[in-house]
């Protein structure tokens, strides 16, 4: 083989593996996943709690399954750190693009926290971001204390520094928003590169972030498809309201301090009947203050099925049974769902129908107890009756009359009698009255004798 003739072969397989490589790499290219022209949208208005955190669980399930982009609309002073902390992870680490959009007023604190954690990070202009720095707050007190310790801060700004390096944002000025309160408002945040765009509306952000490239979690990139995109508006379900009302700091102080005092007031009192409704009040306030809802909600379940068994074999009140009944549905309502994506009924279907469950078990229930409670009071309002034998017909097992007394039976027992007139043996008697211990009968006629037998 001449040198001619090697030139040519190896070009030609130059030539042979590039042309491969472009014939594999060419699907990468066109396979790279584009949003379905879907935007679902969720609005996070207060306090940042267990609720928030359910609401973002059932979004970002939705979401997915639709393949759209999820806007989190975000108006909120802050909240509890472990919820914002859940609810940041969930957004940093989702399967779908997530712009976090702040409107109205402000999003500070764990607002802020949620924000940065965004594939996108949007403002309202006229609106503030900022004042990441913990407090710790008392639920029974009310009481607010900034947090100054290197082992609370430094977690706080190492998570922010992996949330600001994912998306390219200016990491000096978010450890400020820990290390020095600061804010800023929307034309400073974009300035200084703490977020990526400004949209006075829904309708404009979704028009500016249209073809934008977002890198997810695992790498892969998505294209953003929002040009006139269908808005869907996502209420969050009865569990969520529940739990974001719990966690509101005036209910859930309230609650906490109204179920001690009622728990310490059973005690000291003996009225150990209010016992269950101190300890559910200060459940709800626990679960408000971050206990483990799921725990939280087989405890109900427990206590409830518990107090209404107690009240069906002992029937009283109807204190323990009201609320027991009362217990199972809130627990029904707790009831941890797991991950909505296990359930193959589409997910509001699935919540729709669990409280539907929860709502029909509570009547069920409701009405056995009420019928339970009716019967009870009505017996309690009934005229006490020591002797109902008046009028009654029996007969005579001794000879009586008068300045004689003998036993005669009625009503199936044995009672002494006796009479102004002359009785025999097996005649039948009606009693007329009572002295004592002794009932006073006469004959009876015919007739009343008659009626007895038909009876």
């Amino acid at each position: 083989m001449n040198e001619s003739n090697k030139r040519l072969i190896t070009i030609t397989l130059i030539a042979l593996f590039f042309v491969l490589a472009s014939i594999m790499y060419t699907p990468l290219v066109s396979a790279q996943r584009v949003t379905n022209s879907v935007a679902v949208v969720i609005r996070m208005d207060g306090i940042i709690g267990p609720g928030k955190s359910c609401y973002v669980e059932e979004a970002l399930s939705i979401a997915e399954s639709k393949n759209a982009v999820l806007i989190v609309e975000l108006n909120t002073p802050g909240g509890y750190l472990e919820d914002g902390f859940r609810i940041a992870e969930a957004f940093y680490r989702a399967n779908i693009p997530v712009i976090g959009y702040v409107v109205d007023r402000w999003a500070l604190s764990a607002g802020t926290l949620i924000l940065m954690s965004t594939h996108i990070a949007a403002m309202q202009p006229g609106t503030t971001i900022g004042s990441l720095q913990p407090v710790e707050y008392n639920p029974a007190t009310g009481e607010y204390r900034p947090v100054n310790e290197s082992k609370t801060i430094n977690p706080i700004i190492t998570k922010l520094r992996v949330y600001a390096e994912a998306r390219g944002r200016n990491i000096t000025i978010i450890e400020d928003f820990v290390r020095k309160n600061i804010n800023l408002d929307a034309q400073k945040a974009l300035k200084y590169h703490v977020i990526e765009v400004t949209a006075s509306s829904i309708h404009e952000l979704l028009s500016k972030v249209n073809g934008w490239n977002v890198t997810l979690y695992n790498g892969e990139t998505v294209i953003l498809n929002t040009e006139n995109a269908e808005i869907i508006e996502l209420q969050p379900s009865i569990r969520c309201i529940v739990l974001d009302s719990l966690s509101d700091p005036l209910i859930n102080g309230l609650l906490m301090s109204l179920g001690f005092m009622i728990l310490l007031f059973s005690i000291i009192s003996g009225h150990y009947y209010s016992l269950p409704i101190g300890l559910l009040l200060l459940i709800l306030g626990l679960v408000g203050s971050g206990f483990n809802v799921n725990i939280a909600a087989l405890f109900i379940l427990f206590v409830g099925a518990l107090l209404l068994t107690i009240e069906f074999v002992t029937p009283g009140f109807g204190v323990l049974g009201i609320t027991g009944i009362v217990m199972l549905a809130l627990g029904f309502v707790l009831l941890p769902l797991g991950t909505p994506g296990w359930f193959i009924a589409n997910p509001e279907e699935y919540y729709q129908m669990v409280m539907m469950t929860a709502i029909g078990v509570g009547l069920f229930l409701g009405g056995i107890t009420a019928v339970i409670i009716y019967k009870v009071i009505k017996v309690r309002r009934k005229k006490p009756q020591l002797w109902v034998l008046e009028g009654k017909v029996g007969r005579a097992l001794d000879p009586i009359g008068p300045g004689k007394q003998g036993f005669i039976m009625v009503e199936g027992e044995y009672w002494l009698a006796e009479s102004n007139e002359e009785i025999k043996p097996n005649e039948y008697v009606i009693v007329v009255g009572k002295k004592g211990r002794v009932l006073v009968v006469r004959k009876a006629t015919s007739s009343e004798v008659e009626e007895h037998k038909r009876k």
